[in-house]
């Protein structure tokens, strides 16, 4: 099935009628399409299993966001993407829905009158990510929301590490301010090397790290599974990556200060109010504070469920704000598992095949892929579960190799991931 053929269904009640339709069938369980996104100044990974990498000459597919109802925001080069760029679809019987539109339209139906406020997603890289910064509300353009982060490496997707699975993050505290404001003045005038100013980690699959709002990062060249707040805001302080030059625009792009109207010095000195920033991480000791290894909630024989997204602060701190959250999830082979969430959530299969349900209604068929021949092509691997279903799941793997799902949750979905476990262990 592809995404270009179904007819598009907008407006209030038939959006309304259509998730109520499907409610009807499968109890709340939805499948959907996966919204590619394509970056400027980036080489693909080769590990999403996409075939057509690149939108443009200049826009390569580095990224899919999963039930994601959030705009994916190129600046200068949004005249070449979509309008729907970033957004999933609802895949119905004969049509599809855009997930945000059931979501302003059915988000009694969907979520319960809670509010879908997180951004889950993957993207894979050859190399690193240039070294950004994701403002907090002190340091952003009025009107704009700030995008705290956490990653995972899942290990289904990162046999292949690429060419470089580390990340660079931070400021050295032996670095003086004027030190790294010069670093930010150079933007204009050369290659800055940016990175030089913080501290390298090591990236290993299977675990994961939380990202503070206003801490500067260069995510490595591993497989991330990301869970955000949904904003797409960003500024890239480094001026090339890999001998790339990068897009001049994102320098300052989300900042109430710009070079043409304030002048370089004015937005190096803004960008290191933003290095001093008390809610960054860029003086933490970030492994202590900020590293998060899956903890386990649930083991049995039928299968098991961790936490690999939580605490979304300081682990020195006695509890962070439950502002998104992640379980991995598997079903041994052969076996069922019952699932008892709060709230909705969305989840993406990474392996094996079965099928979910809630009784009384038909199974929806989850399959991994192994290949997306187009971008509009419509696999079985990713699918969003509504409140009303989210209480009374029931999975089954039907494959050899157990079933390994990774479920998503907005805000305040799963308190007890605010206090959980210890990274300093």
């Amino acid at each position: 099935m592809r995404t270009s053929t179904l007819p598009h269904v907008r407006g209030e009640k038939p959006v309304r009628d259509a998730i109520e339709l499907e409610m009807q069938a499968t109890g709340g369980i939805f499948r959907l399409a996966p919204a590619w996104v394509a970056r400027p100044m980036m080489r693909p990974g080769h590990r999403m299993k996409l075939a057509d990498e690149y939108l443009t000459k200049d826009l390569a597919v580095n990224e899919r966001w999963l039930a994601s109802a959030t705009y994916a925001d190129n600046g200068d080069y949004n005249a070449a993407c979509a309008d729907d760029h970033g957004l999933s679809y609802i895949v119905l019987s004969g049509c599809k829905v855009l997930l945000k539109d059931a979501m302003l339209y059915a988000a009694d139906m969907l979520l319960g009158g809670k509010t879908w406020d997180v951004l889950p997603k993957f993207f894979d890289n050859w190399h690193r990510i240039p070294h950004h910064v994701h403002p907090c509300v002190d340091h952003l353009k009025p009107g704009l929301a700030p995008k705290p982060e956490a990653y995972h490496f899942p290990v289904e997707l990162n046999i292949n590490r690429n060419a470089f699975p580390y990340t660079c993050i931070g400021v050295d505290e032996g670095y003086s301010d004027e030190q790294v404001r010069a670093y930010f003045r150079r933007y204009q005038s050369e290659d800055n090397h940016l990175t030089e100013i913080g501290h390298t980690i090591n990236l290993i699959p299977g675990t994961g790290w939380y990202m503070p709002p206003c801490t500067l990062h260069a995510p490595g060249s591993l497989v991330t599974y990301e869970l955000q707040a949904s904003s797409d805001v960003c500024c890239i302080p480094e001026s090339r990556v890999e001998d790339v030059a990068m897009a001049s625009g994102m320098f300052d792009r989300d900042l109430p200060v710009t070079v043409e109207r304030d002048g370089i010095e004015s937005v190096a000195e803004f960008y290191l109010s933003i290095a001093r920033c008390r809610n960054s991480g860029n003086r933490d000791n970030f492994r202590k504070e900020y590293f998060r290894p899956p903890v386990v909630v649930r083991d049995e024989d039928a299968g098991s469920q961790s936490y690999i997204v939580y605490r979304c602060g300081r682990s020195s701190e006695p509890s962070n704000p439950d502002l998104f959250s992640a379980k991995r999830t598997v079903v041994s082979s052969g076996h069922k598992l019952d699932l008892a969430e709060r709230e909705a959530f969305g989840a993406v299969l990474l392996a094996g095949h079965g099928r979910v349900w809630v009784d009384g209604f038909a199974p929806v068929a989850v399959e991994t892929a192994s290949y997306f021949p187009s971008r509009d092509f419509v696999g079985r691997d990713e699918i969003f579960v509504a409140a009303s279903a989210a209480g009374k799941l029931r999975l089954e793997c039907a494959s050899a190799e157990d079933l390994a799902l990774y479920q998503h949750f907005a805000s305040g979905a799963n308190p007890e991931a605010s206090s959980l476990g210890d990274s300093r262990a």
